[in-house]
């Protein structure tokens, strides 16, 4: 993070030549009110954790957004009982059921925090997976992962007209996950899957953002309606889960692309 921040954007005076970019640690340490010792201690894993005020102003000497301050402030204190993984039973309600079948015109899926899929509907199903079976979400052993799906799965990756933005997008947030969950074996072995099997996503992990990607847009190319752009929202079900979303502006070209690929489904089914 130091490399982001420029001595020159911050009123700081640059005497001799650099052989690294960005700030030096006394430098950091010298914004965050803390020792150049103490500092170089906390970058190198040297000292157990710090107090949350001098976490915020090393955030802030870093110019850190909001969601890697609020990432930095969790692995940066300690966890005062350990964490226990929560009772998640990967299933979904009746009520979820319901929901998202009467949301009409959209891609739908409920997930969990590993971005494993639980379910999905016809749509989402057409958008994303049709080489997948569709109730391959119903099965523990084969269900499908949106994250190992992007990086690992030719047919999806090839959805996105700007992968490399996605697949940035989709570290950062498993990082930012990554946070809440510091003892999720299952976490931990499927980023240790994706670190080994795909060189682009270790160094993307590697370089360690964090963001918390709940709305935005993305454009896809389909082979079966070819380029689009869709929205997309998630939301916190209350039980561990996510209902994610994607849908297009009435009436506009996008969403005539997302109507026709729901003509080309066969009989509705349901999860």
């Amino acid at each position: 993070m130091r490399e982001r921040v420029q001595p020159e954007e911050i009123g700081l005076a640059v005497r001799g030549a650099r052989r690294v970019p960005g700030l030096r640690r006394e430098e950091v340490a010298a914004l965050a009110g803390v020792s150049p010792t103490y500092y170089t201690r906390l970058e190198q894993s040297q000292t157990a954790h710090a107090s949350p005020a001098i976490l915020v102003a090393i955030a802030r000497a870093l110019d850190l957004s909001p969601d890697e301050e609020e990432y930095l402030l969790k692995v940066g204190t300690p966890v005062t009982e350990r964490e226990l993984p929560a009772r998640r039973v990967d299933q979904i309600s009746p009520y979820t059921r319901m929901l998202v079948d009467s949301l009409g015109n959209a891609a739908v899926a409920v997930l969990n925090y590993r971005c494993d899929i639980l379910g999905w509907n016809s749509l989402y199903h057409r958008l994303f997976a049709p080489h997948l079976d569709f109730d391959a979400p119903k099965n523990a052993t084969v269900r499908p992962n949106v994250i190992r799906l992007n990086f690992l799965d030719d047919n999806v990756r090839g959805l996105y007209v700007d992968w490399p933005l996605e697949a940035r997008s989709n570290v950062s947030y498993l990082r930012f996950i990554a946070g809440n969950h510091r003892h999720d074996p299952q976490l931990a072995e499927l980023i240790g899957e994706l670190s080994i099997r795909s060189e682009e996503f270790s160094k993307l992990w590697i370089s360690h953002r964090v963001a918390n990607c709940t709305v935005g847009t993305k454009t896809f190319d389909h082979p079966s309606v070819g380029e689009f752009e869709l929205m997309y929202q998630s939301a916190d079900l209350g039980d561990g889960n996510i209902l994610k979303f994607y849908h297009a502006e009435p009436d506009s070209p996008h969403d005539a692309a997302l109507r026709l690929l729901a003509v080309d489904l066969d009989p509705v089914r349901r999860f």
